[in-house]
């Protein structure tokens, strides 16, 4: 479903905006916890986010990413629940809420790892499904970083034919199921 899509039903179905706050709320979560370690006031500002966004379903038009607009947006409400809070301590509790701490932790780093194995695995299938000759334009061009002159002098064929070998390679990957899916 486009982005487009997503928000007209979100303008027209309460379960629809149930399926984006269902598809969306845990990586808000882990993206909010990246900038405090107050679990409820994570949870806080993504319940408000949500209200805020059902109270204005309709003027979503101008929205070109959804994804990135709850990001953006739970982020800017943390802050604010920051600031709020900030207010209701004392002096002696000083929040700097302009500059919040990012961590990762560690099991963010074998997440990204394992997700980069598992798309690399995918690509070099999608590559190796290629002809040859374009399996090792590609090959040239973007593991040895070699021009398309190079290519075609260690090929032995015509500089157009490098081209048109890297243009059928990139339609075929575009194409290619495996390496759509690495682009979710």
């Amino acid at each position: 479903m486009t982005n487009s899509e997503k928000l007209d039903e979100l303008k027209a179905k309460k379960d629809a905006f149930s399926k984006v706050y269902d598809q969306y709320f845990e990586s808000l979560v882990s993206y909010l916890r990246k900038f405090s370690v107050d679990e409820e006031l994570v949870f806080h500002a993504i319940q408000e986010l949500f209200l805020e966004l059902w109270k204005s379903r309709n003027n979503l038009d101008a929205i070109q990413s959804l994804k990135a607009y709850l990001f953006v947006s739970a982020r800017r409400k943390l802050i604010s629940l920051q600031k709020s809070e900030r207010k209701r301590l004392t002096q002696t509790h000083i929040f700097n809420t302009e500059q919040l701490n990012f961590q990762y932790t560690h099991e963010d780093f074998l997440i990204h790892s394992e997700h980069n194995q598992i798309k690399c695995k995918k690509l070099a299938k999608a590559i190796n499904a290629l002809p040859d000759r374009q399996k090792e334009a590609v090959y040239l061009r973007y593991y040895e970083d070699l021009s398309p002159q190079e290519i075609s002098a260690i090929q032995g064929i015509a500089y157009q034919s490098v081209l048109n070998n890297l243009q059928r390679a990139y339609k075929e990957l575009r194409d290619n199921p495996l390496i759509l899916s690495l682009l979710k």
